[in-house]
């Protein structure tokens, strides 16, 4: 998640069971954010062993799927209130809802891709991950006794769910979901990454002696965020440092503050945004020639991209450039190109600073190519490395995957798991997703997905 984090340390492979604060010690958010971790991981992977992937309840259970009524199922598809478990994560919907309505699914009826599909059978899912809130997004977060507009408190994580649809080949409700499943792996993402900052010599340098720039030579911590911006294959080895005409595999970005610094935007009229601020201070304020992404709810609700991976894949919406700023209006230019809309804002807009800085966008969306097999430079002695997962020859990567890297001034160097012969390569620290089928649709029959339904204690 894009927040202010130092670092995030929860990992289940090391079993711990709790934080234990100690006198006169300093408090870390790190600490803080673990120890809600930890329980979290038990809590769900409890639920899941008793349960199973999907339950619920006897009563009270929700998500049900069935059709609208006086309506096609290829036309809308009713989702019934109350309570599921998918993988050990509680799930409500407070009220019925429709394919069209649901509320963490912003969907533009006019929108061909949002459609359900017309003239196949298709399988009707859920899918579940956790997206951050700040007061941003949610002003009753904000405590208005510290102020107006006042300082920054915590953040919460949402957990999200949405209702999508799977064409399918098959004829059977049990073929459907066996398809389903199948299909379903190929959605996951197969590329790693490794990162460094001290490293060692070329060959052309001393040996036994690191140069002097194989080091972390930032001014202070920072966590570094690289994330997919654009989803797919890599591209192809030896691609240069020019723009392409054509998009030809997936992008990346990365930020020093793990995202988190953002504008919230009062008004876009063509490519100046009116903002509210403009940044605590020059280290988290914004500067011509930045890379920004416009982000809303609809946006935001949009970042998973459960479709087979293609090449050429699709776009994601393109990085802007700030071209000029009115310190004083809190006025941001932004660059054009031919093909750029004038598109209406949904709620909660922002304008999310990226750090890298190349003279001209290396690629069609703005960000930045991935290629495999070569370390990258960042900044300040970081280097990344992409590379396919163990026995591919060619990593795929997911909009919105990513990876945290934190750099020690201390060391010198980045907090990174080490392997045989260096940085190791690891898989994205997120977006982590779960899925489960509610429904198989054909012609007009609406056939729900047999889940697993318990009485809980005492009802």
């Amino acid at each position: 998640m894009q927040g202010d984090f130092s670092r995030t340390t929860f990992d289940p492979r090391k079993h711990y069971s709790a934080v234990l604060a100690q006198q006169g010690r300093v408090q870390l958010d790190a600490d803080l954010n673990e120890q809600g971790a930890l329980l979290l991981h038990q809590l769900r992977t409890t639920i899941a062993d008793l349960l199973g992937p999907a339950a619920a309840p006897a009563v009270g259970g929700g998500f049900a799927i069935d059709a609208v009524s006086g309506r096609k199922p290829q036309e809308d598809l009713k989702i019934s209130a109350g309570r599921l478990y998918v993988d050990g994560i509680l799930l409500e919907n407070e009220a019925d809802a429709t394919y069209w309505t649901q509320p963490d699914l912003p969907l533009d009826p006019t929108d061909p891709t949002a459609q359900l599909p017309q003239d196949k059978p298709f399988v009707v899912y859920l899918r579940v991950w956790e997206r951050l809130i700040t007061a941003l997004q949610d002003p009753a977060i904000r405590e208005v006794a510290l102020g107006d507009p006042g300082p920054d408190t915590a953040a919460r994580a949402k957990t999200v769910w949405q209702v999508a649809a799977l064409p399918v080949a098959a004829t059977t409700t049990a073929d459907a979901l066996t398809e389903f499943s199948t299909r379903l792996a190929a959605f996951r993402p197969t590329g790693q990454l490794r990162a460094r900052a001290k490293h060692p010599p070329a060959p052309s340098e001393v040996r036994c002696q690191l140069p002097p720039d194989s080091r972390f030579r930032g001014p202070e911590n920072q966590l570094y965020r690289i994330e997919v911006h654009t989803g797919g294959p890599a591209w192809p080895a030896g691609t240069t440092n020019r723009r392409r005409g054509t998009l030809a595999g997936a992008t990346f970005t990365w930020s020093r503050e793990n995202a988190s610094v953002v504008f919230p935007i009062a008004s876009l009229h063509g490519a100046v945004a009116t903002v509210t601020a403009l940044g605590r201070d020059g280290k988290l304020g914004l500067e011509v020639g930045d890379w920004v992404e416009l982000v809303d709810d609809t946006i935001a609700g949009h970042v998973a991209d459960d479709v087979v991976l293609t090449d050429p894949p699709r776009p994601a919406p393109r990085l802007r450039q700030v071209l000029a700023i009115d310190a004083v209006d809190l006025l941001v230019t932004l660059d054009r190109q031919d093909g750029d809309e004038d598109c209406g804002l949904g709620a909660h807009p922002f304008l999310r600073r990226w750090d890298q800085r190349p003279t001209a966008p290396l690629a069609d969306d703005g960000a930045l190519p991935l290629v495999e097999g070569v370390w990258l430079d960042l900044e300040d002695g970081i280097q990344i490395w992409f590379q396919p997962g163990q026995g591919a020859k060619k990593g795929t990567y997911r909009r919105g995957d990513h990876w945290l890297v934190p750099a020690r001034t201390a060391t010198g160097d980045v907090l990174w798991p080490q392997g045989p012969d260096g940085p190791a390569a690891v898989d994205p620290d997120g977006v982590r997703y779960q899925y489960a089928p509610l429904a198989y649709v054909n012609g007009s029959t609406v056939d729900p997905s047999p889940r697993k339904t318990f009485h809980p204690l005492g009802s």
